[in-house]
C-alpha cells in the first residue's frame, strides 16, 4: 500500500507537467490554454467560412451574362477569335467600297463614251443640286442613282444589249421623281429629240391624269388631279404615264 502511494507521488509531478493524453485529464488544463484552444477553433473555422465564400463568389463570377461582360467592357478579353472577326468585317468593308468604285467608274465610262462627255462633266451633271430642289430629293436622288449603279445596271445593261438597248437612270426635279430610259444602240448618234422617239422609260414622278367622264374618244376628261406614281412611257406607240392615262373602251364598241 505505502508502495503504490509512493509511485503516485512519484508520477504525478510529471503528469501535470505534461500533454494530457485521455479526456479525463481535461480539466487538469489551464482557463489560458483552453482560451488559446477557442481562439485557435475559431480563426480556422473563419478561414474555412472565407473560403467557401471566395468559391461561391468564383462561381458566381463564372455565371455572368454576356450583357454584364460588355457594360463591365471585359468582352474584348473573353472573345479571343474577335480580333478575327473584325478583319473580316474590315475586308468586306474594302470590298464592298472597291465594288462601288468600281460600278460607277463602269457606269460614267459607258455613258461617256455613248454621249461623248468627259466622265468629270458627266459626274458633275449627276451631283449637282439644281435650282429648286430641296435637300430630301436631292438625297434621294443620289440615293436612288446609287441604287441603280451598284444593283441594277450591273444585271439590267447586259439582259438589255441582248436586245439591242442601253439603260440610263434619269432625274426629273421639276415632277420630283427618277426613271430608267432604255434607248436603242443604233440611235445613239442621233439628237435627243429624235431618241426621245424610240425610247422605253420606266418613270415614277408627279403627273396630271383626268378623271371626270369618258370621252368619246375612249380617254377620261377634266377634272384631273396630280399623282406620283410608277408608269410606262412608250412614244412611238402614243401610250403615256400608263396605265392611269389609257383609253378605255365604250360600250358600242363590242
Amino acid at each position: 500500500m505505502i508502495g503504490c502511494i509512493r509511485n503516485v507521488w512519484m508520477w504525478l509531478p510529471f503528469c501535470l507537467l505534461t500533454k494530457p493524453s485521455h479526456p479525463y485529464f481535461q480539466p487538469l488544463l489551464s482557463a489560458t490554454t483552453i482560451k488559446d484552444r477557442q481562439k485557435t477553433k475559431n480563426n480556422l473555422l473563419q478561414q474555412k467560412m472565407i473560403t467557401n465564400d471566395a468559391g461561391t463568389m468564383r462561381e458566381a463570377n463564372k455565371e455572368l451574362s454576356f450583357n454584364s461582360l460588355l457594360q463591365q467592357g471585359e468582352v474584348i478579353s473573353c472573345l479571343p477569335f474577335l480580333p478575327s472577326i473584325l478583319s473580316f468585317v474590315t475586308r468586306r468593308r474594302t470590298l464592298f467600297a472597291l465594288y462601288i468604285l468600281i460600278a460607277n467608274t463602269t457606269y460614267l465610262h459607258r455613258r461617256s463614251h455613248l454621249r461623248k462627255m468627259t466622265k468629270r462633266k458627266l459626274l458633275q451633271i449627276r451631283t449637282t443640286r439644281e435650282e429648286g430642289v430641296n435637300i430630301g430629293m436631292y438625297i434621294t436622288n443620289i440615293v436612288a442613282w446609287q441604287v441603280f449603279v451598284t444593283c441594277i445596271f450591273p444585271i439590267l445593261e447586259p439582259l438589255s444589249r441582248i436586245f439591242g438597248y442601253v439603260s440610263f437612270y434619269y432625274f426629273y426635279p421639276n415632277a420630283n421623281g427618277c426613271g430608267i430610259i432604255f434607248e436603242p444602240l443604233s440611235v445613239q448618234h442621233l439628237p435627243m429629240k429624235k431618241r426621245q422617239r424610240s425610247q422605253l422609260r420606266l418613270d415614277w414622278h408627279e403627273f396630271s391624269v383626268n378623271v371626270g367622264n369618258i370621252g368619246r374618244d375612249g380617254f377620261r376628261h377634266p377634272p384631273c388631279v396630280v399623282r406620283n406614281l410608277p408608269h410606262l412611257d412608250i412614244p412611238r406607240l402614243q401610250m403615256k404615264h400608263w396605265p392611269w392615262r389609257r383609253k378605255h373602251r365604250l360600250e358600242n364598241d363590242f
